[in-house]
């Protein structure tokens, strides 16, 4: 992938449409120089899809591009979210059913952000080369 060019898709709420997506960004990292980190990627998406499948509204667009980082972006239309709520820095208790998703994309991550309105929620990962200890 050359840098700059963009891939974009739109999918609903089907769980089923995220194999296709998991497959096409795995190819991107690896023809980007992110080989090594292409099952990273593909995790950190899978965890972002079924939060906006979950908790989020369709149409959920993914849009990852290469700089020199690879960049990974997913929006959903749903009502956004409580940041502080959410934002854990520590891991969720073992004992725990739910809320691991957003800490292993921090933890898979460089770098991590979250703006979540009324509008709309949009997670920006970035991914180096040299990857760091987490988000």
């Amino acid at each position: 992938m050359t840098s700059g060019r963009r891939y974009l898709k739109s999918i609903g709420g089907d769980p089923a449409e995220i194999a296709q997506i998991r497959h096409d960004v795995k190819a991107i990292a690896a023809t980007s120089g992110f080989s090594d980190r292409a099952d990273d990627v593909a995790l950190a998406l899978d965890e972002l899809i079924a939060n906006a499948q979950e908790h989020g509204s369709p149409p959920i667009d993914v849009e990852i591009w290469s700089d020199g980082r690879l960049i990974l972006e997913v929006f959903d239309r749903g009502e956004g979210f409580d940041r502080p709520e959410i934002w854990k820095s520590h891991p969720p208790p073992p004992s725990g059913q739910r809320g691991r998703g957003l800490w292993i994309v921090r933890q898979l991550s460089d770098r991590v952000e979250i703006t979540s309105r009324r509008r709309g929620t949009r997670v920006h990962l970035e991914f180096t080369v040299d990857p760091g200890i987490g988000a």
